[in-house]
């Protein structure tokens, strides 16, 4: 239906939007021509680039901040990308699930006690010094416990009216046990209080049937690939 097809779009476009304001949390962010690169720490990101943008001058970035791994997202496969960035070292990366909600339709709450903290356990999946350093501002940080151990996090980054979903994770112990789902509803009910529209992620297998089960849409796959800069940077 035509205004599926356009809702679907206007949420890809929140996507987008909000994955660059979560990489550049904590990065510089450099406009080189049809492509922007986040840099800092021990990552670079080349964010959702034109398949004809400056990519060599992106990885020379890249590079010069001595990033050990640079990631390139886009919202979509891209084949001439993809042949672009293979000659420039990269491998292809995992496909992300983009996946979407309004939080203003969702309304639910689980058994499990969620609260928000500025400070993460060192333990969970996700967790870095990173992760740690952009917490607080519009970068919300909500944790579950049980028997007095934090063993789930998640972040909810609020950019205007979008809210994104990063870096959910639940210790390997404690999973489905329906932390995940308490951790979500926790995020979506911040980012509906919050004034937000929408609320979108990107989903692993595993992740798609909990984010599924509270209302979530697929909104397609995307593609990522991923360079190495110890490895020989080939030609453009």
């Amino acid at each position: 239906m035509p205004g599926q097809i356009a809702s679907v779009i206007d949420v890809l476009v929140d996507a987008l939007s909000n994955h660059r304001s979560w990489f550049g949390r904590g990065r510089e962010v450099v406009e080189l021509d049809g492509v922007t690169v986040f840099r800092g720490g021990e990552g670079a990101v080349l964010a959702f680039p034109r398949a004809d943008g400056d990519l060599a001058g992106a990885v020379r970035l890249a590079r010069e901040s001595g990033a050990s791994e640079v990631g390139c997202w886009a919202i979509a496969p891209d084949d001439e990308l993809g042949r672009r960035l293979e000659k420039l070292g990269f491998q292809d990366g995992w496909q992300p699930h983009w996946m979407g909600i309004d939080p203003r339709e969702v309304d639910g709450s689980s058994g499990h006690h969620v609260e928000e903290a500025s400070r993460c356990a060192t333990g969970l999946p996700y967790w870095s010094e990173a992760h740690e350093r952009v917490l607080g501002g519009d970068v919300r940080h909500f944790v579950v416990g049980y028997a007095e151990a934090t063993v789930g996090h998640v972040v909810l980054n609020i950019d205007e009216e979008s809210g994104g979903i990063y870096d959910m994770g639940v210790a390997p112990h404690a999973r489905r046990r329906g932390y995940g789902k308490a951790l979500t509803l926790a995020a979506l009910k911040c980012a509906r209080e919050s004034g937000c529209a929408s609320v979108t992620l990107n989903a692993t297998p595993e992740g798609e049937l909990l984010y599924r089960s509270v209302g979530f849409e697929s909104l397609g796959l995307g593609m990522t690939w991923w360079l190495f800069p110890h490895r020989a940077c080939g030609a453009d």
